[in-house]
């Protein structure tokens, strides 16, 4: 079974999410940077989300893309299978507003978002009735392809773009259930952006291998391009026999960055490579070496809620909440507050993590969260007894 067989197999296991109030109390509008984009340059847009509801929801961050048909078009989603299967997907919409006659079957494009070229860093948003919330995304964007008798042949021209955010949880209802806690689950559409796809005017371009630490073609490597200041350009996997290559590219100083696609830590590799002739491409031989994790912040986080209450059960807000997670040489202190509602959201490591309460005027009281391993959100709900000291 390849990988995206995997996947889809689990996306069919998983069930669909319990929905907290309704789905289309969730708006969404999608703005753009720029409305001319030549290849391989990314569109950047800005999702506003706008919650119309009268409860607040959980947003997880950050979007990925849907996962595509087959192998060939799955670029960028950045994280394995079993990643894939939980959290929040964009889906782009590319339709030539001006298609050739006879050619409207063939007339839609396709985009991806570019996912992080380091580890992905999760995080939970919560969005109040009434809120608003923006997330940045870069977006590689191709355009629809028409037959000529020349062959197949990419379309330039005006299109109408627009993008759908779906989100779902596996245990999106127990967690509402047992915390009542509200993830965002379902499907919406955004507003339609005309863009101007322009054909790519440079010739310049980089090829390069990826290779395991023995030396063998490493495959599947999630490999971004970026430019001299650091900013997404391009993402794609390496292929079987380790190689990838980026075209079309301006004369000019540019970052590959190969990171292994669904570790639980960092493996990202750079090097700045410099595009100096049209027609002679830059080169890079990239080892994935083993990496040795010393510190906290190169191990993959999972979001996780906590709700705090007392003991009727009414939620406690301003609880000082302090975590210790610590494992060989790795130690990890982190602290978080409940808000009004009794919730605190943060950014932990699967597994043990122990948790000091603490209130103004309060006994502190040492609880302990296990967080699970793998994808998705985990949730804690403490009854807090504030005795006095």
């Amino acid at each position: 079974m390849n990988r995206v067989q995997a996947l889809a197999a689990l996306l069919l296991l998983t069930p669909l999410c319990a929905i907290s109030g309704r789905a289309e109390n969730l708006k969404l509008l999608v703005s753009v940077q720029q409305q001319n984009v030549a290849a391989p340059g990314p569109l950047r847009a800005i999702l506003h989300f706008h919650n119309a509801g009268p409860q607040a929801v959980w947003l997880y961050r950050p979007v990925r893309s849907r996962p595509a048909a087959d192998a060939g078009d799955l670029q960028t989603a950045g994280l394995g299978p079993a990643q894939n299967a939980s959290g929040p997907t964009l889906e782009v919409r590319l339709i030539a507003a001006n298609p050739p006659a006879g050619a409207q079957q063939a007339a839609a494009g396709s985009g991806t978002v570019i996912a992080p070229d380091a580890l992905p860093l999760p995080r939970l948003v919560r969005l109040a009735s009434g809120n608003d919330y923006e997330e940045k995304v870069s977006l590689h964007l191709e355009p629809a392809r028409i037959k000529t008798n020349g062959g197949d042949q990419p379309l330039p021209g005006p299109y109408n773009f627009s993008v759908s955010y779906s989100a779902d949880y596996p245990n999106a209802e127990a967690l509402a259930r047992n915390i009542k806690a509200k993830l965002w689950c379902g499907q919406v559409t955004s507003n339609t952006v005309m863009l101007e796809l322009q054909p790519p005017a440079a010739r310049g371009s980089i090829a390069g291998t990826v290779l395991t630490s023995i030396g063998r073609p490493y495959g599947e490597a999630l490999v971004t391009l970026s430019d001299d200041d650091g900013n997404a350009i391009n993402q794609l996997y390496s292929d079987i026999n380790g190689r990838f290559s980026f075209t079309h590219l301006p004369l000019g100083r540019y970052w590959i960055a190969v990171r292994e696609p669904g570790s639980i830590h960092d493996t990202s590799v750079f090097r700045h490579l410099e595009v100096s002739q049209a027609d002679s491409p830059a080169t890079a031989e990239i080892m994935m070496l083993p990496v040795e994790i010393n510190r906290a912040d190169r191990l993959l986080h999972k979001p996780v809620l906590f709700h705090v209450v007392d003991g009727q059960g009414n939620p406690l807000a301003k609880v000082r909440l302090a975590f210790l997670w610590a494992t060989g040489n790795v130690v990890e202190n982190s602290k978080t507050e409940t808000g009004e509602d009794g919730f605190a959201a943060i950014s932990l490591i699967p597994g043990t993590n122990l948790v000091t309460l603490r209130q103004k005027g309060c006994k502190d009281e040492d609880r302990r969260a296990d967080v699970a391993q793998g994808p998705g959100v985990d949730g804690f709900e403490y009854a807090y007894d504030c005795s006095r000291k």
